[in-house]
């Protein structure tokens, strides 16, 4: 069965905008869901991340949040860079196009570079929701597979699908995510709501032992934070951050601006394994002196 987007965003394909006129070519699909498609594109030289959207109003009310954010003086900054319709099958679908970034989930990231990393990667996913939040939004639907982490630690958010007014209603969750499924809140654009999600996305990528595949499919009823403990307590990472994580889940940081400087005096003094950053080129001049000192052998045998 053919879905509403595969001949339009098929690679090589070309999209135009209806009412600015840009083209894009499309290089390949990133995803798709509930709430839209994504895709990486170019114009010209330059690479862009493209969302189409099937919902018209939901869709928009995400561009206007998404727009809202980029006029901000950080790090979102110009983050939006286009917004406009196209027509599929007859229908006009809506699309904006962003910055496209390179990175890999914050679980990958750890497993090849350690857990120690995620003092980094948590002081910089705090800077983003603290950004997010000044610009009188919640970012709503924060997961491991909204966030994406490159270069030494640096962090972006990459799906925007639940971006919220504070003081709504959250318009899109996941649920282990969520504050409400485990009965520590309501599901109000809050600031306490993206810093419990926060301390759900964290343990979820320490959690080595794979719980939270259990943990999901609890009754109501069997739901608390106790469950979230034991993973903090066999974990030694986990167990160095729970000071904060249990106060995040508790919702009791009054803001996240609040919650970032508790995180960064937290951390301050852990430095990162080293080692994790030099291993690969130990084995590569371990074995480049073992070939160096076979090949001299052999010349001088």
């Amino acid at each position: 069965m053919t879905t509403w987007y595969e001949d339009a965003f098929r690679p090589g394909s070309e999209i135009q905008g209806k009412w600015n006129g840009k083209m894009y070519v499309v290089e390949r699909l990133l995803g798709a869901g509930s709430n839209g498609v994504v895709a990486l594109v170019r114009r010209g030289t330059a690479r862009f991340a493209l969302k189409a959207g099937h919902e018209t109003v939901d869709h928009q009310s995400e561009i206007n949040s998404l727009l809202a954010i980029s006029l901000t003086e950080t790090s979102f900054k110009n983050f939006l860079i286009d917004a406009d319709d196209m027509t599929i099958n007859g229908k006009e679908v809506s699309f904006y196009v962003m910055r496209y970034i390179e990175g890999i989930t914050i679980s990958n990231f750890i497993h090849k570079r350690g857990q120690d990393w995620i003092y980094v990667i948590g002081s910089n996913l705090l800077r983003k929701l603290t950004e997010v939040h000044k610009s009188g939004y919640v970012f709503g639907d924060l997961k491991i597979e909204n966030m994406i982490v490159s270069n030494y630690g640096d962090v972006d958010l990459i799906d925007f699908g639940g971006v919220t007014p504070k003081g709504r209603a959250i318009k899109q969750l996941t649920e282990v995510y969520d504050r409400g499924f485990w009965n520590m809140g309501e599901r109000v654009a809050e600031e306490s709501y993206d810093l419990f999600s926060f301390a759900i996305l964290l343990l979820k990528s320490l959690d080595q032992r794979k719980r939270f595949t259990g943990l999901s499919k609890m009754l109501p009823q069997n739901r608390d934070l106790d469950q979230l403990t034991a993973i903090m307590r066999e974990n030694s990472v986990a167990a160095y951050i729970a000071p904060f994580l249990n106060k995040a889940l508790n919702n009791e940081f009054n803001s996240s601006q609040e919650a970032y400087q508790y995180w960064r005096t937290l951390v301050s003094g852990k430095k990162i394994t080293q080692s994790t950053l030099q291993m690969p080129w130990l084995k590569i001049c371990f074995a480049a002196s073992i070939f160096i000192f076979g090949a001299t052998l052999y010349m001088y045998w």
